[in-house]
């Protein structure tokens, strides 16, 4: 079937418009673009401290009441060195990762490290 001469100009013309039309959502080079800035804007905004320093670790542990009814018991040996009696081991620990790293001989109490998961959890023997 066989359109109009007329009316076949017409809606060839509103094709090629269609097809020359850029299509309104971005293109993918500039959707990347956009999510690169967006990113590299997240990445060089300033991270906040922690909120638990080695030093506030070391307070918390060694003068815990709840950690001494758990039988942890802290003896201190010098500068952030404490000697650990913990289900009768001892342990010559230090919460300062300065300290450790002059004397790695020592058990660095941070997170990851059993003995202070085993702790963390001993709080609610």
């Amino acid at each position: 079937m066989s359109a109009d001469p007329e009316e076949e100009d017409v809606l060839m013309s509103e094709f090629d418009s269609v097809l020359d039309t850029p299509p309104l959502r971005p293109a993918i080079e500039e959707m990347v673009a956009m999510d690169l800035d967006a990113d590299l804007v997240e990445i060089q905004k300033p991270m906040a401290l922690a909120p638990l320093t080695p030093k506030a670790i070391e307070e918390l542990f060694t003068t815990s009441v709840i950690l001494r009814a758990c039988r942890a018991t802290f003896e201190n040996k010098g500068e952030h060195i404490w000697q650990l009696a913990y289900k009768g081991q001892n342990y010559t620990v230090t919460f300062s990762p300065d300290v450790f790293d002059k004397m790695p001989s020592l058990r660095l109490m941070t997170f990851g490290d059993p003995l202070f998961e085993a702790l963390l959890q001993a709080v609610g023997c």
